[in-house]
């Protein structure tokens, strides 16, 4: 009989590393607990392993969103041509032309063919899974805004009359798909009385911040009891957009805090509904957000960092300004100058960018893993090419302004992932790749990619 002598420090690190690992099981396994939430019928909450999800109705809501900005071919917000969608019935039948109008050109032969049905962008918005869309900014004639909407030819057109609450409690209603309400926040002096040939908005101006404040005010008065809404989203990359002329980058501080008031303003107005700022890829601000606008419920980045993913974007923004974190604007264009079209391109991209933002969220978050627990979701930049992007509006122009893209440039009017062909009928809709990989991940029950 052979008796082997115990190993004393083996057994008790032996011991050691069972115990360690019976507790990270359990912990993995183990429910997680509420340690914050913001909101109301609509909130985030906070977990105490420090992940975050979003909740409707006390149900998981994962954004699987697209921006929404359909135009009609021919119309630009730079020649005051570009109307609101949601007004669109140009053949007078009672029927909105967008939501219910469109047709799919499945052979993409640019001729409506008998058996290629009409099905409207909502219908098709709903069998590709997505249940959000984000609106970049909300039309009103609410009375507390004077003038704001008037002294600009473009944005008299586009939001100067009340917003179609009946077309999105449809959109609501029988398709499921809810809505990121939107606010440029003076971005090209939208919201305000300044004209275009103004300097612009100046954030450190009491008379600049009023005008924007009303205009936020009346967003939120004339669409908080709607079941539509899912969260109020503050300004569109304002923190970069020197180009929009809005002076955020230089006033930091004076931005923050502004916003900060926005958000408490908004809370009390509705506290059903969280308060999201939109930044574009930049770290320049976020602190501050901290500092002087806690009442920021999300934070949303417009971010394009290639078929990498987002690399620590999460990370960065959880440090920073500890806030449960959407991608509020990012894809690629399905545009190549050496090749034409390129659907692979825009499918690659979308592909990573979509499987990041899985990867992030609470959902996958496991302790120890690189992975960040914060991601809320995405909005896909474009559901619709724009044809008024580069140069004339009435044709389908290539990009010629530099980019980090394969053939260096930005093809800013090759966003979309449905496109509109040869352009014959506008309300022609050619489904691309990325939209049908969208669609088989977006369908599934499980948070997949």
């Amino acid at each position: 009989m052979i008796i082997l002598k115990a190993n004393k420090p083996l057994v008790v690190f032996l011991t050691l590393l069972i115990v360690i690992i019976i507790i990270a099981i359990y912990a993995e396994s183990a429910p997680k607990h509420a340690l914050e939430e913001r909101g109301g019928k609509v909130k985030v909450v906070k977990y105490d392993d420090g992940t975050w999800q979003l909740l409707v109705d006390k149900k998981p809501y994962f954004i699987k969103g697209v921006m929404f900005t359909p135009v009609k071919i021919g119309e630009s917000p730079s020649e005051s041509t570009m109307r609101d969608w949601m007004y669109y019935d140009d053949d007078a039948n009672g029927l909105n032309d967008i939501a219910f109008e469109t047709w799919l050109d499945k052979n993409k032969n640019n001729k409506r063919d008998k058996d290629e049905k009409v099905y409207g962008d909502f219908l098709l918005l709903k069998r590709m899974g997505c249940n959000t869309i984000r609106l970049y900014h909300s039309a009103s004639n609410n009375s507390i805004l004077d003038d704001i909407y008037k002294i600009n030819p473009s944005s008299r057109l586009q939001y100067n009359h009340p917003i179609n609450k009946e077309l999105l409690r449809k959109l609501y209603k029988n398709y499921g798909i809810m809505i990121v309400m939107g606010h440029f926040l003076g971005e090209w002096t939208i919201g305000t009385n300044l004209a275009w040939e103004s300097d612009g908005v100046d954030y450190s101006n009491p008379e600049h911040c009023q005008q924007l404040k009303r205009s936020v005010k009346a967003m939120v008065m004339d669409n908080k009891d709607e079941p539509y809404v899912l969260f109020w989203l503050l300004g569109n990359e304002n923190n970069i957009a020197h180009w929009a002329k809005c002076n955020a980058a230089t006033k930091r501080v004076d931005y923050a805090k502004f916003v900060g008031e926005l958000a408490e303003m908004i809370h009390e107005l509705d506290p059903e509904h969280p308060v999201a700022i939109c930044d574009g890829d930049n770290f320049n601000i976020t602190s501050y957000y901290a500092k002087y606008a806690p009442a920021i419920d999300i934070i949303g980045y417009n971010t394009y960092r290639g078929a990498g993913g987002y690399g620590s974007l999460w990370r960065t923004s959880k440090m920073k300004f500890d806030r449960p974190v959407f991608i509020s604007e990012s894809g690629m264009f399905a545009y190549d100058s050496r090749k034409g079209e390129d659907e692979e391109l825009q499918l690659k991209h979308i592909k990573a960018y979509w499987k990041d933002v899985v990867l992030n969220s609470s959902e996958y978050y496991k302790r120890g893993s690189r992975y960040s627990g914060n991601s809320i979701g995405i909005i896909v930049f474009d559901w619709l090419d724009r044809w008024y992007m580069d140069d004339e509006p009435h044709k389908h122009n290539p990009g010629k302004r530099p980019w980090k893209s394969p053939d260096g440039l930005d093809h800013e009017e090759y966003f979309g992932i449905m496109s509109m062909g040869d352009g014959s009928d506008t309300l022609m809709r050619q489904v691309r790749q990325a939209a049908y990989y969208l669609r088989d991940v977006w369908n599934k029950k499980e948070l997949s990619y």
